[in-house]
């Protein structure tokens, strides 16, 4: 397992994630024909090569073909919202998204290392944070490896507190 197989496995979890309607680990697992286990080793990066499941599963998420394996030889990762790459445009009668002026920056001014959409509740319409994991561009391996621990760390303390039904109201 490399980082080139972790940074695959991480994208297809923020692409599983994000897709809606949402898709379950085990109705992945069970669309694909595989165990669930099979799917959280494939998210989690844990295979050696990009084989026929490993594509059959970037297929069900609506990526193109050779796509999973370009981002395993170390290519550029789908954009968000796209199952081709970055170099794929949107549409030209798709309206810019209303983000504030400062969130545009960044998402256009460093790379997208990763994403995870984080729901707040049970239910879809519970809301749901995103998270986007961005890194200078042209980053060395060692400098994505670092981020993306310190990513780890973060999105697992966030969903820990989307999780706590405890919550108490803000004052």
């Amino acid at each position: 397992m490399d980082e080139d197989t972790k940074r695959l496995g991480s994208l297809l979890q923020a692409a599983r994630e994000a897709r809606r309607p949402r898709l379950t680990q085990p109705e992945a697992a069970e669309q694909l024909g595989v165990s669930r286990t099979t799917v959280q080793n494939i998210e989690a990066g844990r295979f050696a090569k990009v084989n026929r499941t490993v594509r059959d599963y970037a297929a069900l998420l609506g990526w193109h073909d050779g796509v999973a394996d370009r981002v395993a030889e170390g290519g550029p990762a789908p954009s968000l919202g796209t199952s081709e790459g970055p170099e794929e445009a949107p549409a030209a009668d798709t309206p810019p998204l209303p983000l504030p002026p400062a969130v545009d920056y960044e998402l256009r001014n460093a790379e997208t290392l990763d994403a995870s959409v984080i729901n707040l509740g049970p239910d879809e319409d519970d809301g749901h944070v995103i998270v986007v994991l961005q890194g200078r561009k042209g980053a060395t391996p060692e400098e994505v490896a670092r981020l993306a621990a310190r990513y780890r760390k973060a999105r697992r303390y966030l969903q820990t507190l989307a999780a706590d039904d405890d919550t108490v109201a803000d004052s």
